[in-house]
């Protein structure tokens, strides 16, 4: 992926390397063992990239941060500019991929607030330790465990919620 181009100006090559690049990673190959080669099409997948991000960004700025480190706003932005790089080199239009983040971005708001996603952070954060200690196989196999436990978390949420409206 030119993912590192894509989000360029808004976090460091340094950033990108510990906060996008191994969640980009452990999110594609969980999709690939669901069965999709493409990340893009598997939105537990995509949500579980977008809590990965936003977990490790969060590890990121409870430490201390270098002089050269991206402003917080920047940073704090930087888990659905990963997700929209995703949409983006499916090939969708940025329309399609502002629709998309949107309705991304909603989901993973209601998966918090029900508690479905959040649990698996320390697997995340397990995982950023990791990266910091020069861990780089462990640290991906700690957010390969979270992405595949958020992703399971929303299949059992969709699948329960589906039972509870067919249900009624």
């Amino acid at each position: 992926m030119g993912g590192r181009d894509a989000i360029a100006g808004l976090i460091t090559p340094v950033e990108y390397d510990l906060l996008a690049a191994p969640a980009l990673q452990a999110a594609a190959e969980v999709a690939a063992q669901r069965g999709d080669p493409h990340l893009y099409n598997d939105m537990p997948c995509m949500l579980a990239l977008l809590g990965t991000v936003t977990a490790l960004t969060h590890a990121y700025l409870q430490q201390p941060l270098p002089n050269e480190a991206s402003p917080p706003a920047s940073l704090e932005s930087a888990p659905l500019a990963v997700c929209a790089l995703v949409f983006t080199e499916s090939g969708l239009e940025a329309a399609q991929v502002e629709q998309c983040l949107r309705a991304l971005s909603r989901a993973y708001l209601q998966l918090l607030r029900e508690g479905v996603l959040g649990p698996q952070e320390g697997l995340v954060e397990k995982g950023f330790g990791q990266l910091l200690g020069g861990e780089r196989p462990a640290a991906l196999h700690s957010l390969h465990q979270g992405v595949q436990a958020m992703a399971r978390a929303v299949d059992a949420w969709e699948t329960s919620r589906g039972a509870a409206v067919s249900g009624s």
